[in-house]
């Protein structure tokens, strides 16, 4: 018989407050949604699908802000942060008699908080660009336990928090002749210290799945692009 699974409902709530002047923008929100059989998808590379798993009701609320300053026309400065909750109202049932204890945990792969600040300034025909950003850590499994293999722990229950740093710049060449106002040389720097992180990863309900796949960050990466 052809399964069907029940569907994903939600119901929303956000409220927020903006304030706009000449030289700052600012915004902070606050919102809390209630999933009712909460479908969460994860892809199994070895199956080469998306695996979903239904979590019954869960609660997820949090609070994102920004902030953005140009003390001057050429300098533009840029703030932003959020922090995210959730959590699970019930055990996940696997079997007749069997439950997962997931009740009063957090969703798998949802970080608790992101923040960081960037700046742009125009020197001329130089725009130069600096951004910094950290992920807080991930839970692994739905019923947050470390990850074991023969009951020894081989990784801890959450990912750890990281930060990335980019640098860009970029040279017009439009004074070098007429028509070349579009064109310009490209210069990117991802990654700037050459942080090991995890970048991804198939979060699942519980250890018994098995240890997850994860695709680790890519390394710090230089390049250079000519736009005619």
């Amino acid at each position: 018989e052809e399964a069907k699974p029940n569907p994903e409902t939600t119901d929303t709530f956000d409220v927020g407050a903006r304030y706009r002047s000449s030289k700052v923008q600012a915004q902070l929100a606050g919102w809390y949604t209630i999933f009712h059989d909460r479908l969460a998808s994860a892809y199994d590379p070895e199956l080469d699908r998306t695996v979903y798993r239904n979590l019954g009701r869960v609660d997820k609320y949090g609070i994102d802000g920004s902030v953005a300053w140009a003390p001057i026309k050429e300098v533009t400065l840029y703030a932003f942060g959020s922090w995210n909750m959730s959590d699970i109202k019930d055990n996940v049932q696997t079997g007749p008699d069997t439950f997962v204890p997931t009740k009063g945990k957090r969703e798998g792969g949802s970080p608790k908080y992101t923040y960081g600040a960037s700046a742009q300034a125009t020197l001329g025909p130089v725009d130069l660009g600096i951004s910094a950003k950290r992920t807080g850590p991930r839970y692994i499994y739905d019923t947050n336990q470390p990850v074991t293999s023969g009951g020894n722990v081989i990784f801890p229950a959450k990912t750890p928090a990281y930060w990335l740093v980019h640098l860009d710049a970029r040279y017009n060449l439009a004074h070098w002749g007429p028509g070349l106002e579009e064109t310009y040389l490209q210069f990117n720097v991802y990654n700037l210290f050459d942080e090991t992180y995890v970048g991804g990863f198939s979060s699942s309900l519980d250890p018994s799945s098995g240890a997850p796949f994860a695709q680790i960050g890519a390394p710090r990466t230089a390049s250079m692009t000519l736009s005619i």
